[in-house]
């Protein structure tokens, strides 16, 4: 089996080389296929970092370092495959890696790759209903024992308004640590498995279009073939995300988590962990953003010892295909406050967020100001996204949300429409020969 360092370099080489195809056929970097209600959207990224991580985090006992520490650098490729099945349903499949290189003494190398496959489904009014199946692999060259698959699945219900929105959910995991031995109650030696059940929720709220807040919570009861492992756990975390302007985001985020072990001597029985980071991101393009990140963490042992590690990082993201938000934004603006140009030729996709919307269309000098010639199709999330095909030109439009006239929130240029109100302007420009 090759070594996870051969990997990295592998990989690093394969990234490159898919980056300098995608540069040089743009084109290619999305893929779609239209039906009568729904087509696919297929949007690759890729994410680089690096940055330098203090101390180092030890398991309990101090035999093996958890988090190591030193100089590091990240590669993060994925894509996101998406379809609209009808007006009420979305499906999704969300793919993640991370490849993580530390120039430290051990030259240690961690790996993870995740799967999901999501189903969502829009009700009548606001009720919002999801089903996830996922899998991910992580693996971590400087111990064997961190080697782990993991599977699972996942339901949940609530409600997306204009402003805010809320879901809870349950879920099913279960674990292996093909590498790990342990031996149970009756003296039989095996693989180590652990399975998880919980409860999570989260609240959003957004009270103006600049500030987005979310808080989410989880409640975790571990089950082990280890009954030492067996363990209750609580975490909550708040996020802030405010757009200064411009496409520049600056966020800050807390996390904690208390864990209960369920057979263990009192004061050996509970250990905790607390997070608190703080960031920047500015949106270069609608498909570059730039990120610098600060987090410190604080570790409590069982027997009550503590250690803390300090984080820093910095990354440039960049997600290929159609004019749209890099992947992890999926909230609040649609464009930040850039300008609406695209490129001849390539697909105009016009997004926008309204969950509690029954209908939503564009209407525009494009299309002779007919809202039902151009509906939007409700992707999720309260999401509305339509992808048109425009020669060059300058065009004016609005959005039509269940028939009311709506000036685009992304427009940064608006003119007069003659009638005391304004229409955002869209800019098609030639493409480069």
């Amino acid at each position: 089996m090759p070594s996870l360092n051969s990997v990295f370099r592998k990989l690093a080489i394969l990234s490159l080389f898919v980056l300098l195809l995608l540069h040089l056929a743009p084109r290619q970097g999305f893929a779609e296929t239209s039906g009568k209600n729904s087509s696919w959207l297929w949007q690759p990224w890729i994410g680089t970092a690096g940055g330098y991580e203090s101390d180092l985090i030890l398991d309990p006992d101090f035999t093996r370092q958890v988090v190591p520490g030193g100089a590091f650098l990240e590669l993060s490729p994925g894509f996101r495959l998406s379809r609209p099945l009808s007006r009420s349903t979305n499906f999704r499949i969300l793919n993640r890696n991370t490849i993580e290189r530390f120039f430290n003494d051990e030259g240690r190398t961690l790996f993870a790759s995740s799967l999901f496959g999501d189903f969502r489904f829009k009700g009548k009014s606001a009720f919002r209903g999801r089903a996830t199946l996922n899998g991910d692999y992580f693996n971590d060259s400087g111990s064997d024992s961190f080697r782990r698959w993991s599977a699972g699945g996942e339901i949940g219900a609530g409600a997306h308004f204009t402003r805010w929105g809320f879901e809870i959910s349950g879920y099913l995991q279960g674990r292996s640590y093909p590498n790990v031995l342990v031996q149970t109650d009756d003296f039989q030696t095996q693989t180590y498995t652990e399975n998880q059940r919980g409860l999570a929720g989260y609240l959003i709220w957004s009270p103006q279009r600049r500030l987005f807040l979310k808080g989410t919570y989880n409640r975790r009861n571990t089950d082990s073939v280890d009954p030492a492992y067996e363990s209750t756990s609580n975490t909550a975390s708040g996020t802030l995300e405010y757009l200064l302007g411009k496409g520049t985001w600056i966020s800050a985020n807390l996390t904690g988590q208390e864990r209960e072990f369920d057979n263990r001597l009192p004061g050996e029985d509970s250990d905790s962990y607390i997070q608190a980071g703080i960031g920047v991101r500015q949106t270069l393009t609608p498909q570059v953003n730039l990120s610098l990140r600060y987090a410190r963490s604080e570790y409590t042992y069982t027997q009550g010892g503590e250690q803390n590690t300090n984080r820093f990082a910095v990354g440039v993201n960049w997600q290929f295909g159609k004019k749209s938000l890099p992947i992890e934004r999926l909230t609040i603006d649609p464009q930040g406050a850039g300008t609406v140009v695209f490129i001849e030729g390539e697909p105009v996709l016009l997004r926008l967020h309204a969950p509690g919307a029954k209908s939503v269309s564009v209407a525009g000098t494009f299309n002779g100001w007919n809202p039902s010639a151009s509906p939007l199709e409700n992707s999720e999330d309260g999401w509305w996204e339509i992808a048109l095909t425009l020669v060059k030109g300058t065009y004016e439009f609005l959005y039509v949300v269940d028939g009311v006239p709506m000036v685009p929130p992304e427009a940064a240029r608006t003119v007069a429409d003659g009638f005391g109100g304004n229409n955002g302007v869209l800019e098609i420009i030639p493409a480069q020969r």
